[in-house]
Order: C-alpha cells, then structure tokens, then sequence
C-alpha cells in the first residue's frame, strides 16, 4: 500500500510494496493551477530518519520528467520501500520532494515535517 494523505503532506507506506505517487506542485492555493513541468527538469524525492535531516537520507530517488505536464509519476518499487531495519510497528520518517534542486517543493516548513508512515510487513525479507 502506497496511500497520500488529503493534504498532500504525509505518505502511508507498507514496507516492501510498489506503487506510485502522483505528484503536483499547486500554484495557488484558491485557484486550481499547477505548475507546468518541463521536459529535463528534475524532481528529487528523499526520505530521512525522523529529526535527521542532518544526516544522509536512507533513500534518495531523482525522476527526470520526459514531457511537459503538470504531474509527475514518483515510481517506488519493492526496494526503495524496504530501506532501514525491519520494524513491527508503523514508523515515522520525514521526507522532501525538490525541483531542479533549487526548489523544496514539499518538506518541512512552517507546518513542520512532511512524513511518510512506514507499516511493517514483508516479514519474510
């Protein structure tokens, strides 16, 4: 399960399942406008432990967008959900999401940590 909260800000992850956010960057908040990516421009998406934003992220992802569009596919496959010790029982990391790396999108500000929730599973792996 990969689940995106009604506000955008927090992801719901079952460690080691696929799937995909859809990600946008609104223009405004009372009108319905997004930013038109460009072909070349770069997202970076990373995950870091919970207050360690100091330290190196525990996965980093950079997507290449091939079109202009004013959504981006962030792709996650069974490996990057599996980063960091197995757990038994949801844990909180803190991610960002940048453009072109000159931009923060989506991470900690005024409203504090962006936060993706990891739930246990892939007991197995």
């Amino acid at each position: 399960m990969i689940k995106v909260s009604e506000d955008g800000r927090t992801l719901f992850v079952s460690r080691g399942d696929a799937g995909t956010i859809k990600f946008s960057i609104p223009l405004s908040e009372t009108k319905n406008e997004n930013y038109e990516f460009q072909n070349g421009d770069k997202i970076q998406f990373r995950i870091f432990e919970k207050k360690g934003y100091d330290k190196e992220p525990l996965l980093e992802k950079e997507i290449t967008v091939n079109s202009n569009t004013e959504e981006v596919d962030i792709v996650l496959t069974e490996e990057d959900t599996t980063f960091g010790p197995k757990i038994n029982k949801a844990t909180t990391y803190w991610y960002e999401i940048a453009l072109n790396e000159t931009k923060t999108t989506l991470g900690f500000d005024e409203t504090g940590p962006a936060e993706l929730i990891l739930f246990p599973a892939k007991a197995g792996d």
